[in-house]
């Protein structure tokens, strides 16, 4: 269960881990090292943070940790999405959901057929 929001560290450290299904802190570190480098006990204390949010599992080998993701990106987005607009319409009401239809006018054409379609798909279930 997702406990806390994620830091844009975090949530770049979690698409490495979506990305590599299963890896150790030095595998991450070797990921960010031509864009972004990191020290290898920031990754694991990202990774440990990432653990204590319920984000990863994390299983013993050795004398390391190997960190695998508990829930796909799919599923993390869908959550993250969803608790977001719950918090939105419950914040804001009938603003909110006026707000929501504008911004989905503003789309560009097929991006907003396929929010349509969504929609529409979600509404018949």
């Amino acid at each position: 269960m997702i406990e806390r929001k994620l830091s844009p560290l975090e949530q770049e450290v979690m698409v490495v881990v979506w990305k590599l299904k299963k890896c150790h802190a030095r595998d991450v570190v070797k990921k960010f090292e031509k864009v972004k480098p990191l020290a290898y006990t920031t990754v694991a204390t990202l990774l440990d943070r990432l653990y204590k949010k319920g984000m990863v599992k994390r299983k013993s080998e050795g004398n390391v940790f190997v960190f695998s993701p508990k829930s796909s990106s799919e599923e993390y987005s869908k959550k993250i999405a969803k608790s977001f607009f719950n918090n939105f319409f419950d914040s804001f009401g009938e603003s909110a959901i006026v707000s929501f239809a504008e911004s989905v006018e503003s789309l560009p054409k097929e991006k907003k057929e396929d929010l349509l379609k969504l929609l529409g798909t979600h509404e018949s279930k």
